[in-house]
């Protein structure tokens, strides 16, 4: 479920920067939420322009003001404090990949109903609430 949008100017962003921050993105989410690492989800953008992206629904604008812009959406029931740790993480970890300065990359994560989203077939559990063999995946990938 975790789902972040990494939005960077065009060629900005090596192949083997792409594979760092993609990595970095699911450490800073589990460690700091314990999600399950074969649920999160990177996807980058490029952009001609920095400014502005279509909204995930097509529906309207997306807007920022500086030159990176990193868009997270996961599951609901986190405190305000867990979610700035998360955002806070994930700037200070492209900075460091990239080199890119802080006042360079913005970003946001905003909640949904883990009720209303569907990982592997299967409805999402609140935060905090997955069963033990959720995280069995995570054991193969780790070896």
């Amino acid at each position: 479920m975790p789902h972040y949008r990494v939005i960077t100017p065009k060629n900005t962003l090596s192949y083997a920067q792409r594979q760092k921050i993609a990595l970095g993105v699911t450490d800073v989410h589990c460690g700091i939420s314990a999600a399950p690492r074969n649920f999160v989800h990177t996807e980058f953008i490029e952009l001609d322009e920095a400014g502005s992206i279509p909204d995930s629904r097509g529906r309207g604008v997306k807007s920022f003001d500086t030159k990176y812009y990193i868009h997270g959406r996961n599951r609901a029931g986190r405190t305000d404090d867990t979610i700035a740790q998360i955002l806070n993480g994930l700037l200070e970890m492209f900075c460091d990949i990239t080199g890119a300065s802080s006042n360079d990359v913005s970003g946001d994560i905003i909640e949904g109903n883990a009720s209303w989203t569907m990982e592997g077939g299967h409805i999402l559990p609140e935060p905090g609430e997955e069963p033990t063999s959720w995280y069995e995946a995570d054991k193969v990938i780790a070896s």
